[in-house]
């Protein structure tokens, strides 16, 4: 079980490391990136809350602290070389305030759960419509999103055998299942490209 929760650790973190570098790279971001990228950290802030509001288990969401610290950093550098520094106290009130609202009734945290799932998911299926109508897997890792199925799979596994929590399981479920379709999205286009 530890060998499991430590590979998804690493995978998590390395896939992770990854869809930073790609914002990294670029000279400037737009609004929509800046937002998605806002986005998902708030997502990695409510599933973080969500475990330590039932209780469960550190070595289940060990590797989210980390994740959401680094983030915190990439938003600052962000900010700070966008020439938008004074925007850094709004986030930073923004993100603690929905920090501390998530928890005031269960249904609060149960529901942004849920809603980051959706979010999650609705991520996903944006790249597969990207990939159906470009029809070229050319930019896009099928090794990546493999590792995000390998993720996604063992993340149920370790949820089944410590907390079985229903939301986390339809959560990773749901996940495995599209990072897949990805991956076969990807490799499909990849071999018709070659054939080609």
């Amino acid at each position: 079980m530890e060998v499991a929760r430590t590979s998804s650790r690493l995978a998590a973190s390395s896939l992770h490391q990854a869809k930073k570098g790609r914002f990294v790279r670029k000279n400037h971001l737009t609004n929509l990136a800046f937002t998605l990228f806002c986005v998902f950290l708030f997502s990695f802030l409510v599933f973080l809350r969500y475990q330590i509001y039932y209780g469960y288990p550190l070595q289940t969401y060990l590797e989210y602290p980390i994740i959401i610290t680094q983030d915190v950093i990439l938003l600052l550098f962000i900010l700070r070389f966008s020439g938008n520094t004074k925007r850094a106290l709004f986030y930073a009130v923004l993100f603690w305030g929905g920090w501390y609202m998530l928890t005031l009734r269960k249904w609060i945290i149960d529901l942004a759960m849920n809603l980051c799932t959706l979010i999650s998911a609705a991520s996903k299926l944006a790249q597969l419509r990207c990939l159906w109508q470009t029809k070229d897997s050319g930019q896009v890792s099928a090794l990546t999103w493999s590792m995000a199925a390998y993720t996604s799979a063992t993340r149920i596994v370790t949820t089944v055998v410590t907390t079985n929590d229903l939301a986390v399981l339809i959560r990773f479920i749901t996940m495995l299942i599209l990072n897949i379709w990805v991956t076969a999205t990807i490799l499909h286009y990849r071999k018709t490209k070659k054939t080609d």
